[in-house]
């Protein structure tokens, strides 16, 4: 669902991620009537699901874009007020991003350029295939005059080759009641990229929303791509960002999903309207200057200190967390077995054990023997008397 400031355009889109055939479409008004603008709005979500039931269709998300942000924060409050659950709230940029996504997936472009035109200023944006980052984004506010504004847009269209993306093809898409058909041709004569737009204009953002709230996931990589432009270093999102109210799923249903750390995550960064800070950058420009990509394009500069990665400390931290973990199993486990032993049965009862034999009483060593007496000694013989002559 697309919410301009004078009609409203519905779309219900077939396939669980809103990537099949238009079942139906339609669009009212938003002037007639009693009801004002957002009253008929959740009137419209209610009665488009109704009527989704009765076909036999079950409707697993809807996606709703605007161009006015008034307009956005008094949907968001009549939505809780009627405690409608399972409702997104895309901005008019980022649905023409879901819709650039699934052209590049159809057509099997790797990146996709797109050019979403306003009546006062013109986006190009580089689109990744596979998971729908936003890698690159320029701005550019566009002349009053008409024929200036398509030749700046043309302008804009010849650099997207010049891209440092290197992007294979270039999406158009128009908001505001901008007539992309008018332009196109000048678009075919100065991009030497392919150039395609969506088959109804009119309800290329209604089927761009539907997009991205079937691929809530997708966009959390976008915003962070986005965040990452402004804060190369860390690529930490502004808290400021978050609370911009540009995604809503009530408390009663949060959808994980589309989630970081459990909050709602803010699906853009870029406002719609055009006093918002920007400055005037062509891409040439841009591309000679790579420091003013997306610099202007989200404005950051609302008290946001900018973080040093330490991944030392962060690595010492983990380290340290897997050693106290396993001293804490090892500690565990020995009290475990522990308390094993002391409840266990007293096996010591049983068994027999060898005891040592006492020790030998000591003898004492036998006396030596008494030694014999000394020999007397011989008499000298008595002389012998002489023999007579």
């Amino acid at each position: 669902m697309s919410v301009a400031p004078s009609t409203v355009r519905m779309v219900l889109v077939e396939g669980e991620s809103a990537n099949g055939v238009t079942v139906e479409h339609d669009d009212f008004d938003v002037g007639a009537g009693t009801q004002t603008a957002p009253e008929r709005v959740v009137s419209a979500i209610l009665g488009t699901r109704e009527g989704a039931r009765e076909g036999g269709y079950q409707l697993s998300s809807t996606g709703v874009t605007w161009t006015n942000p008034a307009e956005a924060t008094a949907l968001r409050d009549a939505l809780v007020s009627h405690k409608v659950e399972n409702v997104m709230l895309v901005s008019a940029f980022l649905a023409a991003a879901a819709l650039a996504q699934a052209v590049g997936s159809a057509t099997r472009y790797d990146r996709t350029a797109l050019l979403f035109v306003e009546p006062e200023a013109a986006t190009l944006a580089v689109v990744n295939s596979d998971d729908g980052a936003i890698t690159e984004i320029y701005r550019q506010p566009l002349s009053s005059d008409d024929a200036s504004a398509v030749g700046e847009i043309a302008a804009m269209a010849a650099g997207a080759q010049r891209l440092e993306s290197r992007p294979d093809g270039l999406f158009v898409v128009g908001s505001g009641g901008v007539n992309v058909a008018a332009i196109k041709p000048e678009l075919d004569k100065a991009s030497p990229l392919p150039v395609s737009a969506p088959e109804e204009p009119d309800m290329a953002l209604a089927r761009g929303a539907a997009l991205a709230s079937a691929h809530a996931p997708l966009f959390n990589s976008s915003t962070r791509a986005m965040a990452w432009a402004q804060d190369p270093g860390t690529g930490a999102v502004d808290p400021s960002l978050v609370s911009g109210g540009y995604a809503y799923i009530p408390p009663e249903a949060v959808d994980y999903n589309a989630t970081s750390d459990i909050e709602p995550l803010a699906y853009s960064a870029v406002p719609d309207f055009t006093d918002s800070g920007y400055l005037p950058s062509g891409i040439q420009d841009a591309v000679d200057r790579p420091e003013l990509v997306d610099s202007r394009l989200l404005d950051f500069s609302t008290g946001f200190q900018q973080r040093e990665r330490k991944p030392m400390l962060v690595t010492g931290g983990v380290a340290a967390l897997f050693v106290v973990g396993v001293l804490a199993l090892a500690i565990a486990m020995a009290m475990g077995m522990r308390a094993a032993n002391h409840h266990g049965p007293d096996v010591r009862a049983n068994v027999v054990t060898h005891q040592p034999s006492p020790p030998k009483a000591a003898v004492p060593p036998p006396a030596p023997a008494p030694s014999a007496p000394p020999m007397p000694a011989a008499e000298p013989a008595p002389p012998q008397a002489p023999s007579p002559a």
